[in-house]
This record gives structure tokens, C-alpha cells and sequence, in this order.
């Protein structure tokens, strides 16, 4: 008896945590749609904070009070994004290198945005490395060529040649019909191929 008990009762609060977390989620959700057109409107103080009115919250709330949830973490890119349109760097990077969603396409932009506030500091080898890790996630990411081109710029500026040569070649190899293999020119002294 006290082992089936027992079994019931992690059911039972299993039940309820994962029932609890759906609900949290779609509160959020709800919340980052009233933010969504604030943030496209490239209000970003005001989507980080919410309106004057109270009627949308702001992504900093939606961060702080749904933030493990799938919502909660979309916000949390939203936010690192509106805070470096802001040039708060500071900030910027503190919740790109929060974000913890499952979306693969999420990952690769928190990458991707670490590697901007690296640029934006003048670091082009984190620049580099963090573009480059971006660009790996998973090949279901369709900005991987960019951020392919975006690691080889950061090599280019960082004057480390060894890793830049490697990127050129790899991006050859894997982005042969990129839109920004004509672009390589200018980094590329023609003797990766």
C-alpha cells in the first residue's frame, strides 16, 4: 500500500506541475502577443517595460514571471534583442546567454546576438566562435550562412588568419549557393580554395 501511495501521489503531482506549466505557458504567450507589435514597431524601451496603461506588461515581466516556460524564453530573446537595440550591451548579453528554449532556430540567434555584443566590444574571436557555434546548431537553421559569413568577418577583423582560411573553405564546402559567396571576395586573398 505505502509504495502504491506513494506512486499516486508523484503521479498526481506530476499531473499538476505539467499542468501548471501548460497554463503558465499560454499566459505568457498571451502576454508576448500584446509585446509582439510593440517590439515590430521597434518601440524597444517600451517593449521591455510595457505601456504606460498597464495593459501590456513589457518583456522584462513576461521574463520575470514566465521566463522557464517556452513563451517565457522567446520573450527572454526578445528581450536580449530590444535591449541591443538599445546599445545596453550589458543587459543584452546577460539574457542572450539566458535563453534556454528548446527552438532550435532561438539557439542559434542567442548565438548569434552573444556574437554581436562581442563585435560591438571589438572581442572578434568570441565574435568569431560564438557566429561559428551558431551557424552548427542544427541544419534546419536558415540564417546559418549568414552567420557562417558573419564568424568569417570577425576572423578577418581579428587578423587570425589560420581560422579565417578554415572558415572560407568550410563555407565554400557547405553554403555552395549562399548569397553571400560573392561577399567572400573581400576576405579572401584566393588561396583557401
Amino acid at each position: 500500500y505505502t509504495a502504491l501511495t506513494v506512486l499516486v501521489v508523484i503521479i498526481a503531482v506530476i499531473f499538476i506541475y505539467f499542468r501548471n506549466e501548460s497554463q503558465k505557458n499560454e499566459t505568457a504567450a498571451l502576454e508576448l502577443a500584446k509585446v509582439k507589435q510593440i517590439y515590430a514597431a521597434d518601440m524597444f524601451a517600451m517593449a521591455i517595460n510595457g505601456d504606460s496603461l498597464g495593459m501590456t506588461k513589457g518583456l522584462a515581466y513576461i521574463v520575470n514571471e514566465y521566463g522557464s516556460t517556452e513563451s517565457g524564453q522567446t520573450a527572454k530573446l526578445m528581450l536580449a534583442n530590444s535591449y541591443y537595440n538599445l546599445r545596453d550591451f550589458e543587459n543584452a548579453d546577460k539574457f542572450f546567454k539566458a535563453y534556454s528554449g528548446k527552438n532550435e532556430m532561438f539557439k542559434a540567434a542567442a548565438l548569434a546576438g552573444i556574437a554581436a555584443v562581442c563585435e560591438s566590444k571589438g572581442d572578434w574571436i568570441n565574435a568569431a566562435k560564438n557566429y561559428e557555434n551558431a551557424s552548427k546548431v542544427s541544419k534546419n537553421v536558415p540564417n546559418n550562412d549568414e552567420y557562417m559569413f558573419n564568424a568569417i568577418r570577425s576572423y578577418f577583423n581579428a587578423k587570425d588568419n589560420d581560422n579565417l582560411k578554415k572558415s572560407i573553405k568550410a563555407f565554400k564546402t557547405e553554403f555552395p549557393k549562399s548569397k553571400y559567396l560573392n561577399m567572400l571576395s573581400r576576405y579572401d586573398n584566393g588561396d583557401q580554395a
